[in-house]
């Protein structure tokens, strides 16, 4: 039977990556997953792909309170109720995201961090840091799959992909054929699965110390080639919103 194996979020985009138990999935993927983002000086997205040292800092944000924590690597801990400035747009994947600079403490801890001007933005609408789509999937059977084709390689985490779920139960790359399907996760959750997913830089990161460990996107491409990118996983848009824990079934509909 394939069952959910674990559910990953960060609040903050490009940050350390936390395990949940249970999850609202409203139209826009995981509530309070992305809510927040970072922009360099001149208003560019900023991600792991500049900054690996962005996968050491932990985030929680507790919606209904309003309430951030960011915890960094020197034992260094912010939290408190974000305030907010300035309005900025940022481009995202060819859209444009509007939001709000977070100002004090937040920007100045992340600049420290990274060595170079970061700002903290939170956006006006809740879910729109997605990249392509709001839900991303991955098979744990095609993780490991990864370790064979390869000698001397580490062992590869599943958050080094960053997906929203990770599957248990599959066979390896069998999530690539439920594409143009639709997938019952859970008693409620319905999400249509529309595009493989591209693997980039980050994935060259080691999810626990953010420096570079493995040419991923090379490996991928040696037995996926693709003229855009290396596909690993794939995304899904929101049919029916509901809640997920980990342990829930998975159950694959042809295109319906």
């Amino acid at each position: 039977m394939v069952s959910v194996a674990a559910i990953f979020t960060s609040p903050v985009k490009s940050l350390s990556l936390s395990q949940q138990t249970t999850v609202a999935v409203g139209i826009s993927g995981i509530e309070d997953d992305r809510r927040f983002h970072l922009i360099n000086g001149e208003g560019g997205l900023l991600t792991q792909r500049q900054y690996g040292r962005l996968a050491l800092v932990q985030a929680q944000y507790l919606g209904e309170s309003d309430y951030l924590t960011l915890r960094f690597p020197d034992g260094r801990v912010l939290e408190g109720l974000p305030e907010l400035g300035g309005s900025v747009t940022t481009t995202m994947w060819g859209r444009q995201v509007s939001g709000r600079e977070v100002t004090g403490m937040w920007s100045e801890a992340l600049s420290s961090h990274c060595s170079s001007s970061v700002r903290l933005v939170k956006t006006d609408d809740p879910g729109a840091c997605f990249d392509e789509y709001p839900v991303s999937l991955l098979s744990q059977a095609s993780v490991d799959g990864l370790e064979g084709r390869v000698s001397g390689a580490p062992k590869f985490d599943g958050r080094r992909f960053r997906p929203s779920f990770l599957f248990e139960g599959c066979s390896p790359h069998e999530e690539d054929t439920w594409l143009g399907g639709v997938v019952q996760v859970g008693p409620e959750l319905r999400l249509r699965l529309v595009a493989p997913d591209p693997r980039c830089a980050i994935t060259t990161l080691d999810p626990d110390t953010g420096e570079r460990d493995f040419d991923m996107p090379k490996l991928l491409l040696t037995y996926r080639p693709s003229a855009r990118a290396p596909y690993f996983g794939v995304y899904g848009t929101v049919e029916t919103v509901g809640t997920v824990s980990v342990g829930d079934s998975v159950q694959f509909r042809a295109q319906v």
